[in-house]
């Protein structure tokens, strides 16, 4: 046999009259309580209001593809750099040509809401080693980077093409 279900206010005139004063006394408590604990946005003084922006895409349209932007990179160093010998004078101004034309060429690609961020290293060829790296916090299902090498006997560039998409 199940025993009988009891409301609040059943519960309430089961015990004596005191604890059930008591009793009452706390649900109207927490009646009041519950009813006040999520306000309304509009009982709300207006810096406390939450606005929620539906108009923000928050998935690119388009993406930004490694793969077309390497082709891209490494067709801009070999026309900027083929036959060229190193001289430290023009070295800073052709890194600036090249990372502008880089730069330059991502902004064709229409990537709507990217940060792109382009960098460039170009040095003395000597026999010597190279490495370069790069960290990011980002997003990696929206986030990418490209990069893309070129050396001859008297030149090396490294350029590295970051893109952030801005939510």
């Amino acid at each position: 046999m199940e025993p009988p279900t009891q409301t609040p206010t059943a519960a309430a005139s089961v015990v004596s009259g005191s604890t059930a004063v008591k009793i009452e006394n706390l649900l109207e408590a927490h009646e009041t309580l519950s009813a006040t604990a999520d306000p309304k946005p509009e009982d709300l003084p207006p810096h406390e209001r939450v606005v929620v922006h539906t108009d923000v895409p928050y998935a690119p349209k388009s993406r930004f593809f490694p793969g077309k932007a390497k082709e891209m990179m490494i067709a801009i160093l070999k026309e900027k750099l083929s036959g060229a010998t190193y001289d430290a004078d023009t070295a800073p101004m052709i890194v600036r040509d090249i990372t502008d034309a880089i730069k330059s060429k991502l902004k064709d690609m229409e990537l709507d809401r990217y940060k792109l961020v382009v960098q460039a290293v170009l040095g003395e060829q000597r026999g010597q080693g190279f490495q370069m790296c790069c960290r990011c916090f980002w997003d990696p299902n929206t986030d990418n980077y490209a990069h893309a090498s070129f050396k001859n006997d008297s030149i090396f560039c490294v350029a590295g093409a970051f893109a952030m998409y801005l939510y």
